[in-house]
């Protein structure tokens, strides 16, 4: 993949390139949010590992650059160990991945190795699951002709969801993506917001409950699922 990695620590940007050389990629390392802008409007990378603390522009005004803009380059975000509001933020934003700081270099490999895997190498601006589509750049959502009105966190979290059909997200996993403040940090809302997702999609169902696990998004039912229940 091409890569761009933003780091203002110089010696940190050089071995996270060797080792991203090393592992059959092609990186470029950058040390600011400016840079980093310049960068990816002239050229594609298909994958940016982006430090949040830099000097001027910070990593989350650069990602909220890049999402406004509807650049689909797949973010993996160097967060602060222990800051868990940083790394929701950063999912909240558009990212798609985090690590946290001080990390293993053979992880960031691996991490940008499974992201890589996980989308196809040409940007995806559409997500479709059967006849349920997703337009990431308006956020206009329908089932077949029917256009389905939903609201930020419901959409946010369809958005998790379709963008990996058929993975079984816990609902920690989804709490993590989905919510941001502390209080709201509720497994019980993953139900409540599932729920109403299932509601407004319609049948046949489209969103299964995998028992003891959490939830994925089909076309058809999983291995393992539980009785359709009424939610609210």
């Amino acid at each position: 993949m091409r890569i761009l990695i933003v780091e203002d620590e110089a010696a940190v940007a050089r071995q996270i390139a060797s080792a991203l050389t090393e592992a059959g990629h092609d990186p470029k390392a950058v040390h600011d949010g400016e840079a980093a802008l310049d960068e990816v409007s002239n050229t594609p990378f298909d994958l940016i590992v982006l430090d949040i603390i830099l000097p001027g522009m910070d990593g989350f005004d650069v990602l909220r650059h890049l999402r406004s803009q509807h650049m689909a380059s797949r973010v993996l975000m160097l967060t602060a160990r222990g800051e868990m509001k940083e790394r929701v933020t950063g999912l909240q934003l558009g990212a798609d991945d985090y690590l946290p700081k001080p990390f293993a270099m053979r992880e960031l490999v691996a991490r940008v190795n499974a992201l890589g895997r996980r989308y196809p190498e040409q940007p995806v601006l559409n997500l479709r699951v059967g006849d349920l589509t997703l337009d990431l750049a308006t956020h206009d959502v329908h089932r077949g002709a029917r256009r389905i009105e939903l609201s930020p966190r419901e959409l946010m979290l369809l958005k998790v969801l379709m963008r990996e059909p058929g993975r079984v997200f816990t609902r920690t996993e989804l709490c993590e993506r989905v919510w941001e403040h502390a209080h709201e940090y509720d497994t019980k809302l993953v139900e409540v917001f599932i729920g109403r997702l299932r509601k407004k999609i319609g049948n046949p169902p489209l969103i299964h409950t995998v028992r003891h696990v959490g939830y994925t998004i089909a076309r058809g039912p999983t291995v393992e699922t539980s009785r359709p229940q009424s939610r609210p």
